[in-house]
């Protein structure tokens, strides 16, 4: 049985992680740290978990901490659960920097222990049949698109606060930015842009080509735009689309619409519990190629710092 600790109580745990959890035999939620308790408490009896604040000391038998915070309290709360010995699994981004997720992986390795920044929807089978198409389409292909839009939230939503690491880059963003070079490692080249409106202190949508040998990849992402959820693969006769790429329940039979010429035809891929899969391959020891997380944190610490420049 592994015992997790999770720190935040957010919608996302609230939606995602605890019922992907409670669908697991073998992992227990030992408890739920957050700053201010007696917020909590209601909710915590709802969801039939322990509540405790980020003072009180973890259990010696939490082997791993979940952290699912604002972005720019990642860095601190990471390297305090490293250095007191935890397996840590934290929301992406890691950190907003390149130099700062570098320092986490050496404190990772200094205390041995395991970091893991999530990248929920490669552990779903549709992200394995894209990337299947990818290889088997790959002297054929001419260019991958990719897109996560969501319409505007809520205005005191955290993702509109620039202190607390918001914007649509690190939120969105990070999820075509990752795919793309997942799949095919750092470009020769990127062209981006970078774009708010009034009122708002955070960037709001953007774009990016990635000039890749002998094919590009588009990447755009942005909050206060219709849904949209998708990957293309273009190649020289034919389209392969894989909408809901990102994010999903576990119960969508997912597809992937394949289109040549005037013909237009749906593969059934089939649902899968992405989330339960990602704590499933970490506990099982299928570590991440820290080599890739550094590869995506330099391409977004790029387009970052040339934002709040």
């Amino acid at each position: 049985m592994q015992k997790i600790a999770i720190i935040g109580f957010g919608n996302h745990v609230r939606k995602n992680i605890l019922p992907a959890i409670s669908r697991m035999d073998d992992v227990l939620v030992d408890a739920i740290y957050v700053r201010d308790k007696i917020k909590y408490i209601a909710s915590a009896q709802d969801y039939k978990v322990t509540i405790k604040t980020l003072d009180d000391e973890l259990s010696a038998k939490v082997e791993w901490v979940y952290i699912s915070t604002p972005i720019s309290t990642h860095y601190d709360l990471v390297s305090k659960y490293l250095k007191a010995g935890k397996n840590v699994i934290c929301e992406k981004p890691l950190t907003d920097s390149l130099k700062k997720t570098k320092r986490l992986f050496e404190l990772a390795a200094i205390n041995k222990v395991i970091l893991h920044e999530v990248y929920m929807y490669q552990y779903h089978k549709q992200f394995e049949h894209l990337k299947r198409t990818v290889k088997e389409n790959l002297s054929s292909l001419k260019t991958v698109s990719t897109k996560f839009t969501i319409p505007h939230l809520e205005q005191n939503d955290i993702r509109y606060k620039k202190e607390l690491g918001g914007g649509a880059l690190l939120d969105v963003g990070f999820y075509p930015v990752s795919l793309i070079i997942s799949l095919f490692g750092e470009p020769k080249e990127i062209k981006y842009i970078l774009n708010s409106e009034d009122d708002y202190e955070v960037d709001l949508f953007g774009a990016a080509i990635f000039v890749f040998e002998n094919f590009y990849c588009y990447a755009e992402w942005g909050i206060g735009l219709p849904y949209s959820n998708q990957a293309a693969i273009i190649t020289e006769k034919q389209v392969y689309t894989y909408e809901r790429i990102f994010s999903k329940p576990e119960t969508l039979k997912t597809e992937v619409c394949l289109k040549e010429g005037f013909d237009v035809n749906r593969e059934i891929i089939g649902s899968d519990d992405q989330f339960a899969n990602m704590f499933q391959q970490i506990f099982n020891g299928k570590h991440q190629n820290i080599d890739l997380v550094s590869a995506i944190a330099a391409v977004l610490d790029s387009l970052y710092n040339a934002e709040c420049k």
